[in-house]
């Protein structure tokens, strides 16, 4: 397997830059550069999310963790392997499939301990917490299908045959849609949240991983594994509308409040790309922040900090969004991943 799967069964088969001018010119202008980000970063809104809920694979666990002051304020043991999250504040739940285990672990966001556990046996790894609170998607890798949870009752309510090795999963703002990446088929399955039908599906790049939607629900993200870029969907028309190459396996993205800016971790190309995207639909890539992390994989954008997970060297990073300075780091538990919804807001 590429990019995605780890531990047990469930492994993963897993420069641009100006050319005319002075080195004090090339300087200036990406100091100039990072500046014009910075401004229009602090213009936007700043969402609150001061929890990180990060699994960590390697030792059965996850990590909560305190934006504001970066520290590890719980560790609750969860399934085997852990994987994917969504944390979701709508459910007052956090959802951990566990890749090795068979099973989707329930967290209290209150409590911080297990409240349920669901089996969801054939390598669930990619899930998703519908924005309403209601539902719970899981991908179940070997088994090629999409599984819904309802969230409240922490149980199984359905299931929909889907293409070889479903992958990252997002849900669309209102709930009604969901999108899930259908790895080694190179598409994107469009699923009817209701009837738990696909609707349609899109061709992306090589081996899309994870997924993303913007927040007013008009592009899709699908990070490509093998190709090495990123598809840029407008969903109005269900077609790619931009391809935007960036770092090595792509993994992990999050989108700005405004819907305008997403950054990518790049796994095996130790990196972080910006991506930029305009009113007409067109993307661009505006910045690679290099050696941000040693094999980098879930990314969320926490007010004004960058989180990212480095499975490499088992902890989580805050950078400055705009330059990709180091801020702080956190110690974790082993191989973190963190791939999903890691935040919450309490």
């Amino acid at each position: 397997m590429a990019s995605g799967m780890r531990g047990g069964q469930a492994r993963r088969a897993m420069t641009s830059g100006m050319r005319n001018g002075s080195a004090a010119t090339r300087a200036l202008r990406n100091g100039l550069a990072t500046l014009a980000l910075a401004a229009a970063m602090a213009a936007l809104p700043v969402s609150a999310a001061p929890f990180a809920w990060i699994t960590n694979q390697g030792s059965d666990t996850v990590s909560v963790v305190d934006i504001a002051t970066a520290g590890v304020v719980a560790t609750v043991p969860v399934g085997h392997s852990p994987a994917g999250v969504a944390a979701s504040d709508a459910a007052g739940r956090v959802f951990v499939s566990n890749a090795d285990g068979g099973s989707v672990s329930v967290l209290s966001l209150d409590t911080r301990a297990v409240v349920a556990t669901v089996a969801v046996p054939d390598g669930p790894v990619g899930i998703a917490a519908a924005p309403d609170g209601r539902r719970v998607y899981v991908a179940a890798w070997y088994g090629n299908r999409l599984v819904a949870i309802d969230a409240a009752g922490a149980r199984v309510t359905g299931a929909v045959p889907l293409g070889r090795a479903p992958a990252g999963i997002a849900v669309a703002p209102d709930s009604a849609t969901v999108y899930v990446a259908e790895r080694d088929d190179d598409c994107v399955a469009v699923v009817d949240a209701a009837t738990l039908a696909v609707r349609s599906r899109i061709r992306v790049g090589a081996h899309p991983f994870a997924l993303a939607v913007a927040p007013d629900g008009r592009r899709l993200l699908a990070l490509n594994v093998v190709s090495n870029d990123v598809s840029v969907v407008d969903l109005a028309s269900g077609r790619v509308a931009a391809t935007v190459p960036v770092g090595l396996a792509p993994y992990g993205a999050s989108f700005s409040a405004d819907g305008r800016r997403a950054w990518i971790t790049n796994q095996h190309g130790e990196s972080v790309s910006l991506l930029e995207f305009d009113a007409a639909g067109g993307a661009r890539l505006a910045a690679t922040f290099e050696r941000a992390a040693d094999y980098p994989e879930g990314i969320a954008l926490a007010g004004d900090r960058l989180l990212v997970v480095s499975w490499m060297n088992d902890e989580a990073l805050l950078l400055d969004p705009a330059s990709g300075a180091r801020l702080a780091s956190v110690a974790l538990g082993r191989n973190p991943r963190g791939f999903g919804q890691m935040l919450s807001t309490r």
